[in-house]
């Protein structure tokens, strides 16, 4: 296959074995990361309905006020993606360093949030007894802010350059370390204190912490530094940074806002019900997350491959790659969502709690699920697609009009005007998710994104000589 041809000439199984080779490790890294939530979630629900209603309302708000920071630094993907594929190996690495200097800023600002943490979970319609424990979880988790974006911009970079084993095993290897001190800290063994829910937000915080320490030592050694400038790329470049920003800040905006949407979602709406309905609601939304993340390992997986392919100049490759991971995503993440419909009830009661009401409530939350999720691997493919073509302010536009125009609207008018309640808000967002398929598909399909210039310079100077594809 000529790399720089605009025609499409390989085996009917190339672009397959590409996106699985890239995409498997992402995906596994991110089941990886659904495991060490589910079983954060598992463990807490041991504790009774009010830690695990907690858990899920502040864990959800914990992690909206990064979005932004998280994703900026995942446009480190889209840059090195490019980057890449023109042959300019070693601004890989200096795009990186951008993306780990944004990434330190956020430990900052999150000492800003401390502070702001009483007044938000005091407007939420939720107990005394669930607002204290969300404001205990919400405030440790703040120490961890600045390890989500630092992991989230190397793991961009490793999965870019075609090296997605490194995240997969520093995931596998912090997951392990949380659920030991998961159980450690939540129930006090292994001779450490008994903190409950602290326990739980303190174990990730540690995790997350470990995972980036490793990530850190890979992405410094000489294999790296010869080939990609890891070393001595390091400086600040206001240029790069400033290229970086200008793409990323409309991705993180979009993810802030998505992220945002559905914490009123899940604590202004469906925690309006009471403590039972957003118990049911955390269960239901920790056992999607089993589809819903391995998922975004498929987005993480196509933005780089998107970018690679247009670095290359060949359009309808990198179309052709993204259809192929949509494809991938639509029948996983169908699969399971019948699985969760069929057998919600026994796995509700294996793992969370096994309250009748709660469980019965859990389980239509799942069926209704299982009605979206295969118009919702379009959603989340299609824009890891998009992003690594640069087209962000796009996404950003529409998530934007989608999610307080038609998500937010549509909930609050079937839960409290039509009187269906949760289900009524949950079917909102039903409905929300299967237009916006249609919307991101129309966009990707349409090729308005082939033009977006992300350099400032255009790539103008001597091109590094290597071998891309290596």
């Amino acid at each position: 296959m000529n790399a720089g041809s605009n025609h499409i000439d390989e085996s009917r199984w190339t672009g397959l074995s590409e996106v699985l080779r890239l995409a498997m490790p992402a995906i596994l890294a991110s089941i990886s990361w659904t495991v060490m939530q589910f079983i954060d979630t598992a463990m807490v629900g041991q504790l009774g309905q009010v830690p695990l209603a907690a858990v899920g309302s502040a864990g959800l708000w914990s992690f909206v006020m990064n979005t932004f920071a998280v994703g900026v630094v995942s446009c480190v993907a889209t840059f090195v993606g490019q980057s890449l594929g023109r042959g300019r190996l070693r601004d890989c690495g200096r795009y990186a360093w951008q993306g780990i200097y944004l990434s330190l800023a956020t430990g900052v600002l999150a000492l800003a949030f401390w502070p702001l943490a009483d007044p938000i979970f005091h407007l939420m319609p939720h107990s005394p007894d669930v607002t204290r424990q969300e404001i205990l979880y919400f405030r440790v988790r703040l120490f961890g802010y600045v390890f989500i974006a630092w992991q989230t911009a190397l793991a961009s970079f490793f999965q870019a350059v075609n090296r997605p084993m490194i995240p997969m095993i520093s995931a596998f290897a912090a997951n392990l370390a949380n659920i030991v001190l998961d159980y450690g800290l939540i129930f006090g063994k292994f001779g450490l204190p008994r903190m409950e829910i602290a326990g739980a937000a303190l174990a990730t915080v540690i995790a997350l912490g470990f995972q980036v320490a490793i990530l850190q030592w890979v992405f410094l050694r000489k294999p790296m530094e010869q080939t990609y400038a890891t070393r001595s790329g390091f400086a600040f470049d206001w240029r790069k940074t400033s290229e970086l920003f200008a793409v990323g800040w409309p991705a993180g905006l979009s993810f802030l806002l998505d992220v945002t949407n559905w914490g009123i979602f899940t604590s202004f709406i469906v925690g309006y019900f009471g403590d039972s309905v957003l118990a049911a609601h955390t269960a239901a939304i920790a056992i999607m997350h089993i589809s819903f993340v391995p998922a975004m390992g498929l987005n993480q997986a196509i933005a780089p491959i998107v970018g690679q392919w247009i670095g290359r100049e060949n359009i309808p490759i990198a179309k052709a790659r993204a259809y192929t991971g949509t494809k991938l995503g639509i029948a996983y993440m169908f699969a399971m969502g019948m699985i969760f419909a069929f057998l919600g009830p026994s796995i509700i009661q294996a793992f969370f709690i096994d309250d009748p009401n709660v469980v019965k409530l859990c389980h239509v939350f799942l069926m209704m699920g299982a009605l979206f999720q295969g118009f919702d691997a379009i959603n989340i493919v299609l824009s890891g697609a998009l992003r690594g073509a640069g087209d962000t302010r796009w996404i950003a536009v529409m998530t934007a009009i989608g999610a307080y125009c038609i998500f937010l609207p549509s909930a609050l008018v079937m839960a409290f005007v039509f009187k269906w309640g949760a289900i009524g808000a949950w079917l909102g967002a039903t409905v929300y998710i299967i237009l916006l398929s249609g919307v991101m598909f129309r966009r990707f399909h349409s090729e308005r994104w082939r033009h977006i210039k992300i350099f400032r310079a255009d790539l103008v100077g001597p091109i590094e000589i290597a071998d891309v594809a290596k």
